[in-house]
């Protein structure tokens, strides 16, 4: 096994990292904008490298956009290459801005490959005497190795020096760019020489050396005794063009014009504040917890939280300091006396944060187990009415608890506000309670605030918005078949988790709707139309609807008559009958026969056919009309 020596200079091939971490994490990764597992995939290897070889001289190499001098000197190379994927290149600016605020060098140059940076500045610090640790994936980066540089893996842990690569390959480090030319390469576009394999191209470099040698030596060949040996000569000759051309094409350059050197990529203290803002807006929760807690890994010894957030361009600016959030100041109202002090705090606040916790998510069926409020940031309390696990704590009755409350919860004139609040009210209404002085609604606030700027969940806005990572119920319930229900939760673990679901809704209320009075056509959306049908959507989907069967039989057959004009109308446009459910099929025709642009592409490579390239498609074909 190689040894990697102290203290190395550690290249990472981030565009290597990119695909596998793209391709090795799930693609339902997301923040509710963008997908985010090449990110998370990327900085979860960079954390790793990090701590598995500690060193204070490090960079992450990436390929810049646009063509390289090999593009020039052969056009068709990488031709075979399908364009990146739209879910990856979304997520190409996160990544490098969480990269920078970790406090790591991130290199891009136009006009040459990762590899070729990571090759100058190897060659540089292997020329004095510094040793070099490349970490990436890609087989050609062998031939930079030498009694300084040495590679690994990290998908697979595999170090290689100089021993390794001719364990690996059959020859050493100075052939393996023969040898990458003899192949060729099918991914690259890379021609090398037809009939050349691996065993072939390791045979005739064992045998007689480089391909300069060989074609100095080409009446050598057929006494080689390979397969195919006899007729290697006349294909080496009648290749030698693409052979020479493909020794160019895979040698990575040594002499890139650079603005560092390796003794300038030094790890800096990580941005804190930065780190904290990206990790909330990608809601990667545990590594924000890290960053809240004090920091582990490659951050120690943090502070502070971020002093100012902002979301994307396309979303309203918004002031959002991370908070900081005592959860033992918290009250568990146990009895008559602690629920009088907190009926009068209820009764003298400006606005109450109300939440309800109960044993199902199905308010049809569900029992309340407790309820939570918060009058001001911090000051929070649960009071629990029907905890009944062994040794669970006496708790004041239900009844006479909602009958105390009825008065305020019915009071129109004292404002509540919630996340999701007609989840509560129609919790509350199975006991004979009709919520009133609904003014507020923290998931409706997000929704209309910034409809696309990730999920609404009390969870994700914690994180995006106040950098806060709530205590989530698989924490205190476990998972799966042997989760409890909030009635079998130990006081202990029950009451934090409730109390701050009902400080946190009022600290993003205070957040979002500060945000929302400065915008007059949003906040009229938020306080004229979706806050005021809470109530109405409630008794709607506790009492039913009465529906016209009749009517509705006599509208559907209006709409089937209707899609099957437009379907005709649809085909006669495109001259031919197809099927308008499957994608290729209108690919073919919008994209082949009618000749419409391309406006966005799957995956695959394929051109779209979602809603919205349809709906830009239809304004273009409406504009040529």
């Amino acid at each position: 096994m190689a040894q990697i020596p102290d203290n190395p200079l550690i290249l990472i091939d981030g565009s290597s990292y990119l695909y596998r971490a793209f391709h090795a994490y799930p693609e339902t990764m997301s923040n509710g904008e963008i997908p985010t597992n090449a990110v998370y995939g990327v900085v979860n290897m960079l954390r790793s490298m990090m701590r598995q070889f500690a060193s204070d001289r490090i960079a992450v190499v990436f390929d810049a956009k646009g063509k390289t001098f090999r593009d020039d000197m052969y056009p068709e190379y990488k031709a075979n290459r399908p364009p990146m994927p739209d879910d990856l290149r979304c997520q190409i600016e996160p990544l490098h801005n969480v990269i920078r605020a970790m406090g790591l060098p991130l290199i891009c140059v136009p006009g040459v490959e990762a590899d070729d940076v990571i090759g100058t500045l190897a060659h540089q610090a292997s020329q004095a005497g510094m040793p070099v640790l490349i970490s990436t994936g890609d087989k050609d980066m062998a031939q930079l190795v030498d009694d300084n540089v040495t590679l690994i893996n990290t998908m697979t842990n595999v170090v290689m020096d100089r021993a390794g690569v001719v364990d690996k390959f059959g020859i050493p480090p100075e052939l393996i760019i023969d040898y990458l030319a003899l192949m060729g390469d099918k991914v690259d576009n890379i021609p090398g020489v037809p009939g050349v394999g691996d065993k072939t191209a390791t045979a005739l470099l064992q045998g007689i050396g480089g391909i300069k040698d060989l074609y100095d030596r080409l009446d050598d060949i057929a006494p080689l005794g390979f397969r195919g040996s006899k007729t290697m000569a006349k294909k080496l000759t009648e290749n030698k063009e693409n052979a020479l051309l493909s020794y160019d094409l895979a040698t990575i350059k040594l002499d890139v014009e650079l603005d560092c050197t390796p003794e300038s990529l030094l790890k800096e203290t990580p941005n804190v504040d930065e780190l904290t803002k990206l990790y909330g807006q990608l809601t990667f929760k545990s590594w924000l917890n890290e960053l809240l807690e004090g920091g582990t890994g490659e951050v120690q010894a943090v502070e502070s939280a971020a002093k100012r957030i902002s979301s994307d361009d396309d979303a309203p600016a918004m002031d959002t300091s991370a908070v900081k959030i005592d959860r033992s100041q918290y009250e568990t109202i146990l009895t008559e006396e602690q629920f009088a002090e907190w009926l009068e705090k209820l009764k003298a606040a400006s606005v109450i944060a109300f939440d309800t916790e109960t044993d199902s998510l199905d308010y049809m069926v569900a029992n309340l187990i407790g309820l939570s409020f918060a009058t001001e940031e911090g000051v929070a309390a649960y009071l629990p009415v029907a905890h009944d696990y062994m040794g669970a704590p006496e708790q004041l009755d239900r009844d006479w608890v909602l009958e105390q409350l009825k008065p305020l919860l019915e009071d129109d004139n004292v404002v509540k506000v919630g996340q999701n609040l007609k989840y509560d009210a129609s919790v509350i209404a199975r006991y004979g309670i009709e919520l009133k002085g609904i003014k507020y609604d923290t998931m409706l606030a997000s929704y209309v605030y910034n409809s696309v700027g990730g999920k609404h969940d009390m969870d994700s806005l914690a994180l995006r918005f106040l950098q806060h990572s709530c205590i989530s119920f698989e924490q205190i319930a476990g998972k799966g078949k042997s989760q409890l229900t909030f009635n079998q939760i130990e006081m202990d673990q029950a009451a934090p988790y409730a109390a701050e679901d009902a400080d946190v809704t009022l600290r993003l209320h205070q957040r979002i709707n500060a945000e929302l009075e400065k915008n007059d056509a949003l906040n009229r959306v938020y306080q004229e139309i979706e806050v005021p049908l809470v109530p109405v959507l409630s008794r709607i989907e506790r009492t039913g609807v009465l529906i016209d069967d009749m009517l509705l039989g006599a509208q559907s057959q209006e709409i089937a008559a209707r899609l099957d004009e437009l379907e005709q109308k649809a085909y006669e446009i495109a001259g031919e009958e197809f099927n308008l459910s499957s994608p290729k099929q209108l690919q073919a025709i919008f994209f082949e026969k009618m000749g419409l642009p391309v406006l966005k592409k799957t995956p695959s490579g394929a051109p779209s056919t979602n809603e919205e390239v349809l709906q830009e498609l239809r304004w273009i074909t409406h504009c040529r009309s």
